[in-house]
Formats: structure tokens, sequence, C-alpha cells
């Protein structure tokens, strides 16, 4: 079990992260995801359902950051960007996972998170942790997270590994699994941050309209009927 010393050193990291939250909050140094970049991922699709829906819903981007930290990069446009994996305070002195560390005698690669890295035209670089849904100034993200690099892809090394990713998704095929995918979804509508809630919503509401989903139910239905009788 963690000891009194990584307990302390827990407590202290929780009320630092507090802290900076609200800081960087109030000093527009935290950001929400913007309208282009949901309307950009809107059109990005991975294993059946748009990039807009997958890191919105919570239950879909919290604890995958491997592959949600790269697919949010295709929102980024023209700007510069990496993406980094590296370990992170949250994770590296979370007694649950030091518990789980020494328990399972894993590496300690149980810190391992990645996250997207974009430097604007402007000259500003913004870091876009998945796993919580939030966009954080470069220095602020630092203090936050301690972060301790283990790897950086560069963007052309990003969109060659996203090249694959796509190959893995075919909307016309996975489309089929849609319903039994999304009512779930929209039974537990739990967002990434409360704030995204009704955004959540809409997303789920255009995709559906967008790949006329009654038209796939009735599919479904007709094709199981027939094959019953």
């Amino acid at each position: 079990m963690a000891n009194l010393l990584e307990k302390k050193k827990w407590e202290l990291h929780e009320k630092k992260y507090k802290l900076l939250l609200e800081y960087g909050a109030k000093k527009g140094l935290i950001k929400v995801y913007d309208e282009k970049l949901i309307a950009d991922l809107r059109q990005v699709y991975y294993k059946g359902l748009p990039v807009s829906i997958l890191i919105l819903h919570k239950w879909l981007s919290n604890g995958h950051c491997f592959d949600r930290a790269l697919l949010i990069s295709l929102g980024f446009n023209d700007d510069d960007f990496q993406v980094i994996t590296a370990n992170v305070d949250s994770l590296r002195l979370n007694p649950y996972y030091i518990d789980e560390y020494q328990k399972n005698k894993i590496s300690n690669d149980y810190a391992t998170h990645r996250f997207a890295q974009r430097i604007k035209k402007d000259g500003t670089t913004w870091i876009y942790d998945t796993s919580i849904g939030l966009i954080f100034d470069k220095e602020l993200y630092s203090k936050i997270e301690n972060p301790r690099i283990k790897y950086v892809f560069d963007k052309q090394t990003t969109l060659e590994c996203l090249d694959d990713f796509q190959k893995e998704s075919n909307i016309e095929e996975d489309k089929y699994a849609l319903p039994l995918i999304l009512p779930n979804l929209e039974r537990y509508l739990v967002p990434i941050q409360p704030f995204y809630y009704e955004l959540l919503k809409q997303e789920i509401a255009l995709f559906k309209k967008t790949i006329h989903y009654e038209k796939i139910c009735k599919e479904i239905s007709e094709d199981f009927t027939r094959k019953m009788f």
C-alpha cells in the first residue's frame, strides 16, 4: 500500500491541482473545446463514431488517451503540433495506482499518459488533454502535471499513425453496429465535463441524422425478420 509520505504527496498534489485549475480558469489559461474543433472532428470517423462524440463522452475519452490524443490532432488544421507520451503526477502520485503497481508488480508505466500539444499561428502553445476534456496553456499544464516526457511524435509521424487508424474505420460497414452502441450512449449520457452535456446530446442527434439512423435500424430489423422466417 501507499505509505504515509506517498499519501501526503498526493494530498499536496490535489491541493495544488485545484488552486492552479481555479487560477487558470480565471486567467484564460484553460479553455474548453471550441465550435470549430468539434465541427472539424465531426467529419472524422473512428470505429463507427465521429471523433467529436469520442472526445465529448466520458466513457469514450477518459482512459483512452493513447488514441484520442492522436485523433484530436486532426482538428488542428494547419497548425504545427506534437503528440506527447509522458509520466504525469495525477497518475504517478495517485495512491490507487501506486497500490495497483505494487500489488500486481507491473512496470511504472502505470503513470503514463498521452496528450496533444498544439502550436498556434499566434505563437501560443496549448495542451489538449482528452482524458479531462480541457485545453491548457503549456506552462500551466507543466506546473499541474510535471510531465516527464518519454516519447514525442511530431506532426508527420502522428499523421502517418492516423492513416493506419483510418484504415480500421469504414463508416459504411461500422454503421450497422450503431443500433447497439448509440442507445447506450444516449441512455448513459455522461460528458467528459458537465458543461458539454448539451453539446454531446446535439452531436449524437446530428450524427444520427447524417447517417439516416432510423433507416439503418429499419434495414437491420427487416433483414433479421427475413432470416428468422
